[in-house]
């Protein structure tokens, strides 16, 4: 039995959201005044109150978010998965985040979208999409698909579930508390994570029944 399973719906979720992500991402491109109204709409309520507790907080959060960071946490991840003999699915964590990474620098560099005034000088090149936030939702997504339907109650499945949610969460809120994002950056992220996990898993069904022959992963799991 494979982790991930034929989705007759795939191909319209893959359109939809494509539909979607592209008006999006041609509007911020044309700089649309609809959509600066809904940013500014938006970090107004985010930003309304500012105490010390809460900066404290989205600043932890964005740096445990780091995409640099994204990688060493799927490098665990892979590395638990391929020591229970889940080696394909642990090679398609990696690849997932990797191919994703490169997708979302080719759209930064497409759209490229000019961060906010006053942004952070570390927080330094395009803002749309947000790599934080982009990264953040592959791993979420990668917990959510391969280790949540392991675990052996149903409480615990949706306790992570619902950890996972509350974290993906306070990361998009955290980069437009801190100004390194527009609210839309963060909208934007997320449809392109979508987008991208639809392609990896249909990549996943196809490939992984073939790989199970390689000589290194001919007892992984599928």
């Amino acid at each position: 039995m494979m982790l991930f399973n034929r989705d007759r719906d795939r191909p319209w979720k893959f359109g939809l959201t494509t539909i979607l992500f592209l008006i999006v991402a041609f509007y911020i491109k044309s700089s649309n005044a609809f959509v600066g109204f809904i940013d500014s709409s938006i970090v107004d309520v985010i930003q309304k109150n500012q105490p010390g507790w809460k900066t404290l907080l989205y600043r932890g959060v964005t740096i445990l978010a780091e995409p640099k960071l994204a990688i060493i946490w799927a490098l665990v991840l892979g590395f638990l998965l391929w020591g229970f003999k889940f080696k394909i699915p642990a090679l398609w964590c990696l690849a997932t985040l990797g191919g994703g990474d490169v997708i979302a620098t080719l759209v930064k560099h497409l759209v490229k979208r000019a961060r906010p005034s006053s942004h952070l000088a570390i927080d330094n090149g395009y803002s749309f999409p947000s790599g934080h936030v982009f990264g953040t939702f592959l791993l979420v997504a990668m917990i959510w698909l391969i280790l949540v339907p392991m675990l052996m109650h149903t409480w615990q499945a949706w306790l992570l579930r619902i950890i996972l949610l509350i974290w993906m969460a306070l990361v998009m809120i955290s980069r437009v508390y801190l100004n390194a994002h527009f609210p839309t950056d963060t909208l934007g992220a997320v449809m392109l994570g979508y987008l991208w996990l639809q392609i990896a898993e249909g990549l996943y069904i196809r490939l992984a029944p073939a790989m199970q022959h390689w000589p290194l992963l001919k007892h992984s799991e599928i």
